[in-house]
């Protein structure tokens, strides 16, 4: 039998040119524009850079210009993530003052967004609500407010509103678990037992392992 059973070709690599190497940031006092220094901050906070500080990028733009929007945004989140929550309350105040200088619904609600969050941490859930009710008006910022807003009405056992916000949150993102969890635990709350079950049964399906939902699964069963 002289059929062909297996066949080979060769493929030679071709050489291609090395990339450039990258080249170390310079002084925060030599860049010469806002931009810059904002892009530099987030080059530096995304790979965690080892021997500069983005916090210095961030405290030069705003030495040149203390309310500009989105250094303010960036430094109170750098901040937040510190746990600093008064102290990036007052950056994302800046920012929110800067983006609504001519118009009320801006463009980006991020800032409305991460003052809510700094609120909540503070445990001022009213003040919280309103800021993260404002942050909706944007797309991006739909998911993770409307999942707040529905902790903070949990919270006050307001369960038919917090189940509309929750389920305003899955709209956007169907797969955040917690949101997923949280709304479980609300048509608990409502007496909705069947309905709670088998939330948390498609939630298992998603993820076995999410511990959240094997609780509340095995206190309701």
């Amino acid at each position: 039998n002289n059929s062909l059973l297996l066949s080979y070709s060769p493929v030679w690599a071709h050489s291609e040119e090395r990339p450039e190497a990258a080249q170390p940031v310079i002084s925060p006092e030599s860049i010469p524009t806002m931009e810059e220094l904002y892009l530099t901050g987030l080059h530096l906070e995304q790979y965690r850079h080892a021997t500069f500080e983005p916090e210095t990028y961030y405290l030069e733009g705003l030495r040149r210009d203390p309310e500009d929007s989105r250094i303010n945004t960036a430094y109170g989140l750098l901040l937040l993530r510190r746990g600093l929550f008064s102290e990036s309350e007052k950056h994302f105040r800046k920012a929110i003052e800067r983006i609504t200088w001519k118009n009320p619904n801006p463009y980006n609600s991020e800032p409305f967004y991460y003052l809510g969050v700094c609120l909540f941490f503070q445990e001022r859930y009213s003040e919280a609500y309103d800021a993260f009710f404002k942050a909706t008006w944007s797309n991006a910022e739909q998911e993770m407010s409307f999942f707040y807003l529905a902790k903070i009405a949990t919270r006050k056992k307001n369960y038919s509103e917090a189940l509309d916000f929750v389920n305003r949150s899955l709209i956007k993102n169907s797969h955040n678990m917690l949101a997923r969890d949280l709304k479980a635990i609300i048509l608990g709350k409502l007496n909705l037992k069947q309905e709670a079950l088998s939330c948390l049964s498609e939630n298992l399906e998603i993820d076995p392992f999410d511990y959240l939902s094997l609780f509340e699964k095995s206190r309701l069963d």
